[in-house]
């Protein structure tokens, strides 16, 4: 089994585990350093949502860092497997909730839960046009906390539509990754 490290925290410099083989792709530890440095305090006490979550690496972080909780979607049985043992080894499963399930129908049993959300991550496979689409499910959800950031991890060369009431504020590139960070009016 692979394994990554988290980079900051209570957990910082602790292993978890990861998914063999190329199914996924996995946040590198230098995205995930970034993205947090970026969001800095927004994540302590926050409800975090990690969608196409793949090990959980994103949402755990956030865990480490302060959020309250993380929700994660991923509709691998063996990822979500992953994800639980990477809770069960740091002592936080009941901060955690997995769903495993595609996108939209994992949005559609979060809905049900009435549970609302500060900051989502969204990780979809690269130039399949899933970006576009997901940020605009997404924001027609009843999943956002108001003033809620939605970060979009993409390929340099995906152009992501722009939903309505949506602003894209911030964009960072890393070789082949973009991180796109989103608020708006909910």
């Amino acid at each position: 089994m692979i394994m990554m490290r988290i980079t900051g925290g209570m957990f910082r410099g602790r292993r978890i585990k990861s998914l063999p083989g190329e199914s996924t792709r996995p946040t590198s530890d230098i995205v995930r350093e970034s993205l947090f440095n970026i969001l800095g305090e927004k994540i302590v006490n926050c409800s975090f949502l990690d969608i196409f979550a793949g090990t959980g690496s994103v949402g755990i972080e956030a865990l480490s860092r302060g959020a309250e909780k993380a929700a994660f979607i991923e509709k691998s049985g063996f990822a979500c497997r992953v994800i639980k043992e990477n809770l069960d080894i740091l002592g936080v499963s009941e901060k955690g909730i997995i769903i495993k399930s595609d996108f939209l129908k994992g949005l559609r049993k979060l809905e049900n839960t009435n549970t609302t959300y500060d900051v989502i991550f969204l990780d979809p496979p690269y130039n399949k046009g899933y970006a576009s689409n997901c940020l605009e499910v997404l924001t027609c959800s009843k999943l956002l906390k108001p003033g809620f950031i939605i970060v979009v991890q993409h390929s340099v060369s995906e152009i992501i539509k722009v939903p309505p009431k949506v602003t894209c504020y911030k964009e960072k590139r890393y070789g082949i990754t973009r991180l796109s960070f989103f608020t708006g009016v909910k």
